[in-house]
């Protein structure tokens, strides 16, 4: 049974009114819990509980952290780790509404199903604190129940407040990684990604052409998202140049390759060095050959490669 599948069978198990004395602190959040609700408190999240007959409400709370990325960047991340890893959704409809504070919340409905056929009614509720993410996903027996139980729901989302002192703002270690900056290779051809804060990427090459004494220069861009520890590239242009004497040709328009990478970041102590590693089902056209007895790409932040065509020719 998944993790969320899991919470939600936990609650319904709850004893009505057996409403445990729980700390107003979780996971980076300041809350106060609804009224007349259960209270458990897991690793991972803290559940609020209203049993009624055979139809329940559970309300679960999971960890703040600071955004790194875009709202529909962080927004995504979110959907997929609290929603659809656990559960297939189906989308009812999309609000939005800010707390007395000024944080933005993204109040998606959606019919869940988990792994054993159950259905739940839900609403996933992204809370967004300036530079800062978390979720609160209420479930409940049925569309009925959830009605009911929505205004509650709200009102504890409209009260959360960022808990300062927790450690995943107070450590620099627990920031969440992306891939922003720039990340080269120089060894049969010279590559380079630039991934901005925006959620766009640029990605440049120069490589030896089919003809002697000739250049090809790539020049591609897109759109990364990244969800987990996977990074999905979605190129908009992606062209193709052979210059020979430094005289350009006519430009190709490339296919554009969508590629969904399992990424992370390496550090070499004695090198002082980051590396970007993009593992990928099989080898891309953009990134090239994999390197001997390599199963992933590997760029590097130290590389600076010697540009011959720094700009895409004629831009």
């Amino acid at each position: 049974m998944s993790r969320a599948s899991s919470l939600v069978a936990a609650s319904i198990a709850l004893v009505v009114g057996a409403t445990v004395a729980e700390a107003d602190t979780f996971g980076g959040w300041q809350y106060t819990a609804p009224k007349g609700y259960a209270v458990q408190r897991a690793d991972d999240h803290m559940a609020f509980t209203k049993v009624t007959g055979s139809s329940y409400c559970s309300l679960a709370l999971f960890p703040a952290r600071r955004a790194d990325g875009t709202d529909v960047q962080e927004s995504a991340y979110e959907w997929h780790n609290v929603v659809t890893h656990a559960f297939k959704a189906k989308v009812l409809a999309r609000t939005t509404f800010e707390t007395p504070d000024g944080a933005k919340v993204a109040a998606t409905t959606a019919t869940l199903r988990d792994d054993d056929g159950n259905n739940n009614a839900a609403v996933h509720y992204v809370v967004m604190p300036p530079e800062m993410i978390g979720s609160a996903l209420l479930t409940a027996s049925d569309a009925t129940s959830l009605r009911r139980c929505q205004p509650v729901a709200a009102a504890f989302v409209r009260g959360l407040t960022i808990d300062w002192s927790a450690s995943q703002f107070t450590d620099p270690e627990a920031r969440v990684e992306t891939p922003v900056g720039r990340w080269a290779v120089a060894a049969s051809s010279l590559r380079e990604y630039t991934f901005a804060p925006d959620g766009t990427y640029r990605f440049h090459a120069e490589e030896a052409a089919a003809s002697v004494g000739s250049d090809r220069v790539i020049d591609e861009t897109g759109r990364y998202t990244l969800v987990a520890n996977r990074l999905t590239l979605v190129p908009t242009r992606s062209t193709a140049t052979v210059l020979t004497a430094g005289v350009a040709g006519a430009m190709r328009h490339r296919p554009l390759e969508k590629t969904v990478y399992t990424w992370g970041k390496r550090y070499d102590v004695d090198a002082d060095e980051w590396s970007i590693i993009l593992t990928s089902k099989k080898a891309t056209h953009r990134d090239g050959q994999l390197p001997d007895h390599e199963t992933s790409y590997r760029y590097s932040d130290h590389t600076k490669p010697a540009w011959k065509y720094p700009t895409e020719p004629g831009v």
